[in-house]
This record gives C-alpha cells, sequence and structure tokens, in this order.
C-alpha cells in the first residue's frame, strides 16, 4: 500500500493522505455492508438482541450499534496510523489493529443477523458461533496482511542527522574516510506472508493429526525467514556477509577484489534467492532489485543484496577503493 505524505502547517500533526483515506472509506463500506445485509438476510422480526444479550432493541438502532462500533474502532485507530509523526512501526501495528477489529466487529453483528435469522429447520441463537469464528480468523489474517505490506512515508530521524554529519566531515576531510560500513538485508514484508501463509495454511488442516505439524511447519518457514536474513559488512580487509548476523557464508578480502558495481539485478538471473555458490562465484540475494556485484580476482563473481541503490553504490565505492589493497595500506 503506498503512502502520499500531506503537508500540514508547523505545529500540527502531518498526514498521510492515503493512509487516512483508506482510514475512513474501509469502515464506510463495511458499515454500508452492514446495513445492505441486514435487508438481504431479511430478517423476520422487529427487534434484536445485541450480541453481548440485553433486552431486545429495534432493528435500525442494533444496526446504528454496529456502525458506531465499525467505525469507531476503524476511522478511529487507523486515523492515527495516518499520522506521520507516529514511528512507523508503530503506524503499521495501528493500521493492522484497525484492520482486525473492525472485520471483527462486522462480523460478530453479522454473526448475530444470521444467527437470530432462524431460517428454515435451524434454531435461532444470538450469535452464530461458525460465522463468528471463521469471520474473525480472517480479520486476524486481514490485519497481519496489511501491517507487513503496508509502507509509511520515509520521515527524517536521527539516524539521518548522523549520516548527513558523516557524510559532510567525509566531504571536508577526505582523510577521515574509515572504509566502513554494515547494513541489514531481509526479504520483502509480501514474501515473508507467503513463506507463513505456506506454512500456515497446510499446517492447520495437519492438525487433524496432530499438532505437531504445524508447530513444524511453522519452524520451518521461520528457519527458511532467517536464512534469507543476513547483515553484510566491510571493512579495509574484507567484505563479510553473516546469516542471520550470526554465520559467516560468504567472505570476499579486499585484495582479491578487482572491482565492484551496484546494479538492479532480477534475482533469478543469478541464481534465485539465498545463498547460492558455484563455480568459483556466490551470491546471497533476498529479493530482486538493488544489488552489489564484485568481481574477484580468480575470476569468481560475488553478488549481494542491497536495501536500495544509494547504499549499493556506497558499497561498491568502498570496495573499489579498498580493492586490490591489503589491510595494512593506507
Amino acid at each position: 500500500m503506498a503512502s502520499k505524505r500531506g503537508h500540514g502547517t508547523e505545529g500540527k500533526p502531518n498526514i498521510d493522505v492515503r493512509a487516512l483515506r483508506f482510514a475512513l472509506i474501509f469502515p464506510g463500506l463495511l458499515s454500508a455492508a452492514l446495513v445492505a445485509g441486514a435487508f438481504l438476510v431479511g430478517h423476520q422480526h422487529g427487534s434484536m438482541v445485541l450480541p453481548w444479550g440485553g433486552n431486545p432493541v429495534s432493528l435500525p438502532s442494533f444496526l446504528a450499534v454496529g456502525v458506531a462500533g465499525i467505525v469507531v474502532l476503524g476511522a478511529g485507530i487507523g486515523s492515527q496510523g495516518a499520522r506521520t509523526t507516529v514511528p512507523r512501526t508503530l503506524r503499521r501495528v495501528l493500521l493492522g489493529t484497525a484492520m482486525t477489529l473492525q472485520l471483527s466487529a462486522f462480523t460478530l453483528f453479522v454473526a448475530t443477523l444470521l444467527g437470530q435469522a432462524g431460517r428454515g429447520d435451524l434454531v435461532p441463537l444470538r450469535v452464530d458461533g461458525y460465522v463468528l469464528l471463521m469471520g474473525c480468523g480472517l480479520a486476524v489474517a486481514m490485519g497481519l496482511v496489511l501491517s507487513l505490506t503496508f509502507k509509511p512515508d520515509e520521515q527524517w530521524g536521527a539516524a539521518d542527522d548522523t549520516a548527513l554529519i558523516r557524510a559532510l566531515e567525509a566531504a571536508a576531510d577526505p582523510d577521515a574516510v574509515n572504509d566502513r560500513m554494515a547494513y541489514v538485508i531481509h526479504p520483502r514484508s509480501s514474501v515473508i506472508m507467503m513463506i507463513l501463509l505456506a506454512a500456515l495454511l497446510p499446517g492447520a488442516l495437519l492438525t487433524l493429526l496432530t499438532p505437531w505439524l504445524l508447530l513444524a511447519a511453522v519452524g520451518v518457514a521461520l528457519l527458511v525467514i532467517a536464512t534469507l536474513c543476513a547483515t553484510v559488512q566491510v571493512d579495509r580487509r574484507q567484505l563479510t556477509v553473516k546469516i542471520s548476523g550470526v554465520i559467516a557464508v560468504l567472505v570476499a578480502p579486499c585484495e582479491e577484489v578487482q572491482a565492484a558495481v551496484s546494479l538492479d539485478i532480477v534475482a533469478k538471473d543469478y541464481g534465485g534467492w539465498g545463498l547460492r555458490k558455484h563455480s568459483g562465484s556466490a551470491s546471497l540475494l533476498t529479493h530482486s532489485g538493488a544489488a552489489v556485484v564484485l568481481r574477484q580476482s580468480g575470476g569468481g563473481r560475488l553478488v549481494v543484496s542491497a536495501p536500495n541503490l544509494d547504499v549499493a553504490d556506497e558499497m561498491a565505492a568502498i570496495l573499489n577503493r579498498r580493492a586490490g589493497k591489503a589491510q595494512q595500506d593506507r
């Protein structure tokens, strides 16, 4: 979900316009669907019992309570996730929580409508438990998907101030450049979600045999995700890539590097995602896009993903400065 930064006056919080629009429109659509569903169901009674019990109320009052619950939970919490002054991670959590809660509220009132309709030979119930269970499960899944896929606006923070100061110092004094850099690479949120769903959906069915199969499937999925996460570090001596920041799987001494270049690549052209080693060449790719490609003196090639092309450019520049040089060289 792309976002667009709104511009507010000084002293007022800036607003992510697209996120705010989504936070307001989606609960409105759910509310309209609840009202339309009530007429489609064609409830035979002029009164309804609220999901939590109590005295019967009129159908319009019942729907008013449901609409109010959906709007308050959805728009009330979701609009807070549209504030660009809120930390990025918290914005993801707020929008995901709003999605889960408003869908759960919608499901609760739909389950009440269907339960009390009592069509055919079915005994009327205050709440249809099956509808509630399935709907709430979907609500949790949709909230998780939104939290993982929503991309908040980039905000200037303390880390950016520090990076700017270092860049200015390096520009003013070239000798201050220490040729050190480190960053973290990981799969995109959509890929993580795909891996988890690929484990959870079959695992949920296999729980009919034993719950341990679900736990095993989730464990395998987490292990796969961990192998796609790595830290990349370069200093005056070598480039080191560590799986999950622990296991060093790729090491390229600077004295063996001939040249380095930053490229926008397609992962399948270099063997695909994950760690690959073949015929003296190696790669660790977590996604298609920015990457650093090294040509080594032995004729091999090493390819490592980067968060973006700016980071890849900086990494390539350091490696080119140190190419063919031993640690003690200056």
